[in-house]
């Protein structure tokens, strides 16, 4: 009991305690109320006839707060009166009495003695180069003052601040307004920054537009808070009205193009449109015609504005994608903004304070949108710089950063990549689209089967996961972790093939071709990550043994494929640096001995590589592409050279060998032209020699390309006949000038029966298509005699002369022909 009742008493007591103090509390509430000294009065009366009857007057009006500041509503077009006793004010304190509106119509501040009479009409000023921002007047005791009136109105509604407070105080708060008009304007200005940047990097005018409305902003706010007489001077209240006006304007426009309002149905495009062209007109009659009401019409554009805005808002809502969130919140807050210009410049609703301070936060709220747009924009952007744009797949630098990774744990792994030729077919037959969707739709199968195997996870995706890696156009890939083991690889060489196998369907067409599989293993063939795919790439482009699914990287391959792009890299060189040179091996009638033409062969010695045989460099010439400079450098030369043959035998033929990469030459013919009649040398001279494979695989357009030589006069002749493929019909069809019979048939001829009866079918064929006969490779006269035989008109080969340089081959056409040659003479001719 005694624990209850002491815990009474403290309740009670503390009861007496709040008691007590509301007592006190409301003793000096009433005795300020009763010794106030600050009045507003409504009147329009002049100072002469108010200070005979302010006693009295002071009845009617309205007490407010000393000391503090107090808000109070005008009415438009009326006047009031402040009026302070100074002898109520406590004694050695100067006093400020200020108006919390910088843009009133009129404002006057008096000083009465104790007989109310006016002492001193003229504003005393505290800080007085800042009246402009807030107005206020200095009240010193010291000079013996008995009253101090302030009188003012404004042409409109509106909230007004109005106090009387210490000079020190209101220095400090008037310091510190002054400070956060500096950060409003600072933020303003970063914004017009952030706008012109945005500009000047994408070009696009809606930047351009929403830093014209950050002006206009800018400059209302100058105008709201008494500052723009600082920087221009004749601009009042009232050049708000189209400021604003315009900056309502703008924002619309702007938020057009960002709120992508063109992509809407047409006509709430049209809508939107028509609502800009009427702010326009609206801004443009508040700045031309004053006449008009202003006020009002500002008003209907912001009520025409905020309701279109709303319906934005609601179409909004009901689009979900990544820049609605953006969109919505960059709408919201130009909405804020505009309707606080609404409440306070429409209706004198609400406080400078209010009103900045959601200046503010708007502002760097949509700085921040588009910042955050950019960001969103730059994350769009990387993703799609680490991913493929078709099947969403991480790409070649994605695997590669995961590969790195690997590399710097050194933990082993093996790169597989595989390349299904299927995707290249499907993509001619299907198109594009059609072979994207059947791709991803296997790519997913595999991706799926991949989880159950020892395969690196890539990417965890929002609505998936990656095992595998978009490399390039048709190539794919995944990492294999852990120690290298065949069978390992063997199965997921296996999985691969499996998948690929049923090939790609669409509208009842089955696709199906071979897979590419290459594979490479950190650490064993390479030391960074780009090493080990390249090793890759090189396995999986070489050619596939019998029977193989895969290929393991082959450092011997890799050696002999760089020292194939050596060469192709010193071919251009030497193209350039005269480093080639040609041979001539003469050709020799066969019944009469003589000389009747050469070949032109083709040589190069490298500096480095030594002497390269064209069996060597042709081919990389081929693939390389520069096989049309070799083939023009040849043409130019041997021409050259002819010219100087004709000179000692005037039916001198010289033959020159070019591929069907050469023959598709749309530049050779018009050279051969140029160079014969530079060199005066005649068409018919000069014998063009064609492999039989490379007529074969250019079959459908060499014809034509034949005819056109024929037309300039030149010879043809079908070279290494009997090595390549090609129907007796589809020869008799091209008609050819001479057949050459390939030295591998002949090396051989005394001993073998089969190449026998290769040449002498050849002979026959060719005099039956109306061709002559060429042998290449006669090196003894058993050979010559059984060519004879057969009918063959020509040879060449070691048993008349090798190859010479040019200028030995003149030598020895000269020595031939002093001399009256035979068959049999001949053979003393061998070097």
């Amino acid at each position: 009991m005694h624990f209850i009742g002491k815990h009474i008493h403290r309740v009670v007591r503390t009861l007496l305690i709040i008691m007590c103090c509301v007592f006190l509390h409301s003793v000096s509430t009433f005795a300020a109320s009763d010794n106030a000294s600050v009045w507003l009065l409504d009147s329009a009366e002049p100072l002469a006839k108010l200070s005979g009857t302010l006693q009295e007057s002071l009845q009617n009006a309205k007490q407010l707060n000393a000391l503090e500041s107090s808000s109070i509503r005008l009415a438009p077009q009326t006047s009031h009166w402040l009026i302070i006793d100074l002898f109520q004010l406590p004694d050695n304190k100067n006093y400020v009495v200020y108006l919390g509106e910088p843009n009133l119509t009129w404002a006057k501040f008096y000083l009465l003695d104790e007989s109310y009479q006016a002492t001193d009409d003229q504003r005393l000023a505290s800080l007085e180069s800042l009246s402009n921002v807030r107005p206020h007047w200095l009240i010193e005791h010291s000079q013996g003052h008995r009253w101090a009136l302030v009188n003012f109105e404004h042409d409109r509604a509106l909230t007004l601040e109005v106090g009387v407070v210490a000079a020190k105080a209101f220095e400090i708060n008037l310091h510190q307004i002054i400070l956060s008009y500096g950060a409003i304007l600072g933020v303003l200005i970063l914004c017009m920054f952030v706008c012109a940047v945005y500009f000047f990097v994408s070009q696009q005018p809606k930047y351009l537009v929403l830093n014209a409305y950050f002006v206009l902003v800018c400059i209302g706010f100058l105008i709201d808070n008494g500052l723009i007489n600082y920087l221009v001077n004749g601009l009042d209240w009232e050049a708000k009205w189209p400021v604003n006006e315009f900056a309502l304007c703008f924002a619309s426009y702007f938020l057009y193009h960002f709120l992508a309002i063109h992509t809407y149905k047409p006509r709430f495009k049209k809508a939107w449109q028509a609502m800009m062209v009427c702010l326009l007109s609206a801004a443009v009659l508040s700045s031309l015609l004053p006449q008009f009401n202003r006020q009002w019409i500002f008003i209907v554009s912001c009520i025409g504005f905020l309701s279109f805005a709303a319906a934005v808002f609601l179409r909004l809502m009901q689009r979900k994608n990544s820049r609605t969130h953006l969109r919505c919140f960059m709408l919201l807050t130009i909405v804020t903004q505009v309707l606080s210009l609404f409440i306070w410049n429409g209706f004198g609703i609400g406080y400078h304070g209010v009103h900045n301070t959601i200046l503010l936060i708007t502002s760097l709220a949509i700085c921040s949108v588009l910042l955050l747009k950019d960001r969103q924009q730059i994350s769009a952007f990387s993703y799609s710089m680490l991913h493929d744009a078709d099947t969403k797949l991480p790409n070649k630098q994605f695997l590669l950063a995961q590969m790195v990774k690997k590399v710097s744990q050194k933990q082993h792994f093996s790169v597989l990549l595989f390349k299904p030729h299927v995707l290249s077919n499907a993509r001619s037959t299907f198109g594009f689209e059609q072979a994207n969707i059947c791709i991803n739709e296997r790519l997913s199968i595999l991706n799926t089967q991949l989880q159950t195997m020892n395969a690196l996870k890539l990417e965890i995706q929002a609505s998936r996961s990656a095992w595998l890696a978009h490399v390039d156009d048709s190539t794919f890939g995944c990492l294999v972790i852990g120690e290298l083991e065949l069978s390992h690889i063997e199965q997921f060489a296996c999985l691969i093939h499996g998948v690929f196998e049923e090939g790609l369907t669409h509208e009842d067409i089955n696709l199906v071709d071979s897979v590419d599989i290459g594979v490479a293993y950190y650490p064993m063939h390479g030391n960074t990550a780009k090493q080990i795919l390249q090793c890759a790439i090189q396995a999986m482009t070489e050619k596939r043994l019998q029977g193989e699914r895969w290929r393991m990287f082959d450092s011997e391959s890799a050696r002999l494929s760089e020292q194939r792009l050596s060469i192709a890299a010193a071919l251009k060189m030497a193209i350039d640096e005269n480093q080639l040179s040609l041979h001539f091996q003469p050709q020799i009638c066969l019944k009469t001995g003589k000389v009747v033409g050469c070949e032109a062969l083709l040589r190069w010695h490298h500096p480095v590589f030594g002497a390269v045989s064209p069996d060597v460099f042709i081919p990389i010439a081929e693939s390389a592409g520069v096989i049309n400079q070799l083939t023009e450098w040849v043409v130019e030369n041997g021409i050259q050279w002819q010219a100087k043959f004709c000179k000692l035998i005037p039916d001198h033929v010289i033959s020159i060998n070019i591929s069907a990469k050469d023959l598709l030459n749309k530049d050779l013919p018009v050279l051969l032209i140029t160079i014969l009649n530079e060199q005066k040398v005649r068409a018919e001279s000069v014998m063009l020699e064609l492999t039989e494979s490379a007529t074969l695989e250019e079959s459908k357009k060499i014809k034509a390309t034949l005819d056109d030589y024929r037309l300039i006069g030149l010879k043809l002749a079908i070279d290494d006949f009997g090595t390549g493929y090609s129907s007796l019909a589809y020869l008799s069809q091209l008609g050819f000038d001479e057949v050459k019979i390939d030295k591998q048939f002949v090396l051989n001829l005394p001993f073998s029966v089969n190449d026998q009866s290769i040449c002498r079918a050849t002979c026959d064929i060719a005099a039956t298509l109306g061709a002559q006969v060429v042998a290449e490779g006669i090196e003894d006269e058993q050979s010559l005699a059984m060519l004879q035989s057969y009918g063959c008109q020509f040879g060449q080969g070691y048993y008349f002369s090798k190859p010479l340089c040019a200028d030995d081959y003149l030598a020895w056409i000269s020595d031939v022909q002093k001399v009256e040659i035979s068959l049999d003479a001949t053979a003393n001719l061998i070097d």
